[in-house]
């Protein structure tokens, strides 16, 4: 017979009772210090939850019914499992945590597969899933999405009626030409946000008052458009949203927790990798863009233009903090070999349409 002090939990109770474990031909019977005949509870061995050890924390022994029986006597709870030939695999974590190199070893690999899973795991299958999604889903998270702007951000636009028109039939007459989007160019004042462009998942792509009144020229709206149309057909807010929930569930897995110290902890790698993704999206988009232009006839260079002055824009604004993270080029994180891509480029054999306004 083998025999543990303890403590003894009652289920559905936070009282305590100290008490002694017993064993004796597989019956498991537990009872209070002060009482020798009278059993607080008892089941099989084998109908026992037993936790593995780890360090020198007490060894919870969960019954059938709810009770729960706690001991730091974690030698003869070993030698017992030992026994009984139970558990055989928890030892050997035990005895593996308390050798140096081996945890040295194995925080290397748990290392490796975090960075491994971050820069190509979750980047390649979030891809995967956003481009097997259904448009439908597609569509009614961009509707949630608008709704929430236009409750907490935008407003309606403040340009004149027919300026809205026309930018906007200017816009569908290039949008028309990728029906499996379902594109619907919009207008919506910025307001905090400022000069800004954003494209939905659902196909909406949006331009605020602020930036169709910093473009000196139509066509650098249609560079932006070309660039906002790259995101819809890279699903890249799809793909960010999928990426968020991803890097979530490795910091869980990595640090079994998500609360107080462990949420900092993770909350740093995440923030620098949505970065990272962030500067490929813009690649993504941009090389869309540029493809965009030079099938449509219009310079590179009324890209690199509006970019130049959104970050004059930014430069300028005292408002512009880090509290107030909502112009274009926070969204659009600008880098100079981008911007020097498209100032350095030329139209293919055509110098392209040299009046500030497209033809109708």
């Amino acid at each position: 017979m083998a025999e543990l002090g303890g403590e003894y939990y009652p289920p559905g109770q936070s009282r305590r009772i100290s008490a002694r474990l017993t064993i004796d031909n597989g019956q498991c019977k537990i009872f209070g210090t002060g009482d020798s005949d009278s059993a607080l509870a008892e089941t099989d061995f084998d109908d026992l939850a037993i936790s593995p050890r780890l360090g020198d924390t007490p060894r919870v022994f969960d019954l059938p019914g709810g009770g729960r029986f706690e001991t730091r006597e974690n030698d003869a709870v070993d030698a017992l499992l030992e026994r009984l030939r139970r558990q055989r695999g928890h030892r050997l974590l035990h005895r593996m945590e308390r050798h140096l190199p081996l945890v040295l070893i194995f925080t290397v690999i748990v290392a490796l597969f975090v960075v491994a899973s971050t820069l190509y795991g979750i980047p390649a299958l979030s891809r995967q899933i956003a481009f097997q999604l259904s448009p439908e889903t597609n569509r009614m998270l961009g509707k949630g999405t608008l709704q929430l702007l236009d409750k907490s951000t935008f407003s309606e636009s403040e340009l004149p009626p027919e300026r809205q028109r026309q930018l906007l039939a200017l816009f569908r007459s290039y949008t028309d030409r990728y029906p499996q989007w379902h594109i619907t160019p919009m207008l919506r004042k910025g307001n905090e946000i400022g000069p800004n462009a954003l494209a939905l998942p659902g196909g909406e792509i949006v331009f605020t008052d602020e930036l169709v009144e910093l473009a000196e020229d139509d066509r650098e709206l249609l560079a932006i458009l070309g660039h906002e149309i790259g995101h819809l057909e890279q699903r890249h807010l799809m793909r960010r949203v999928l990426q968020n929930s991803m890097l979530t569930v490795v910091a869980i897995a990595v640090t079994g927790d998500v609360s107080t110290v462990s949420s900092m902890v993770y909350g740093i790698p995440t923030l620098l990798m949505e970065l990272k993704y962030s500067r490929e999206f813009e690649t993504e988009a941009d090389d869309f863009a540029f493809a965009f232009m030079q099938r449509n006839r219009l310079e590179p260079i009324l890209f690199a233009r509006i970019m130049r002055r959104l970050e004059r824009t930014l430069s300028d604004d005292e408002n512009d903090t880090d509290d107030n993270p909502g112009a274009f080029l926070s969204t659009h994180p600008p880098t100079a070999e981008r911007i020097r891509r498209f100032e350095q480029a030329r139209l293919d054999g055509h110098q392209g349409n040299s009046t500030g306004r497209i033809p109708e």
